[in-house]
């Protein structure tokens, strides 16, 4: 497998720095929401298990990422209503404006850390056979 040497983005962190992260997330996606029309008697827990959603799927997103796809999920045209009100985003919709953005990854060749061997010619194969006395059986032709 073509893994990366050393963790990367949100794995590098530490606990703590991950956990500030995900609470930066989590304040960032309240944010969102709050400009939303939500019941005034949805229970704490519930904000609460929807914010920690948006954490878990944005938490391999930079705040710079994440800022940037909230822009542009605001300024794209599909994703308003017929009277022009913005729809209400979910963390996946905000995670695959990121995505998009992101640069493809580049495929590494897998590069063994044995050279090959070069392979033995067909009369080198016939002449090692030979000397250990082996003769193969051939259909229809000679013995």
């Amino acid at each position: 497998m073509n893994l990366p040497a050393t963790p990367t983005g949100f794995n590098a962190l530490s606990p703590q720095q991950q956990q500030e992260h995900r609470a930066k997330i989590g304040v960032r996606a309240q944010a969102i929401l709050g400009q939303f029309w939500q019941h005034a008697d949805t229970p704490d827990a519930v904000k609460a298990i929807e914010l920690e959603g948006w954490m878990d799927v944005l938490e391999n997103c930079s705040h710079s990422e994440i800022r940037a796809a909230w822009r542009d999920y605001q300024t794209d045209p599909k994703n308003r209503t017929a009277s022009g009100r913005l729809a209400k985003p979910d963390a996946g919709a905000i995670r695959a404006v990121i995505l998009r953005k992101r640069p493809k990854p580049k495929v590494v060749p897998n590069q063994s850390a044995e050279p090959e061997e070069p392979r033995v010619s067909a009369e080198r194969a016939e002449a090692i056979m030979r000397e250990i006395g082996f003769t193969p059986r051939r259909f229809g032709g000679d013995r």
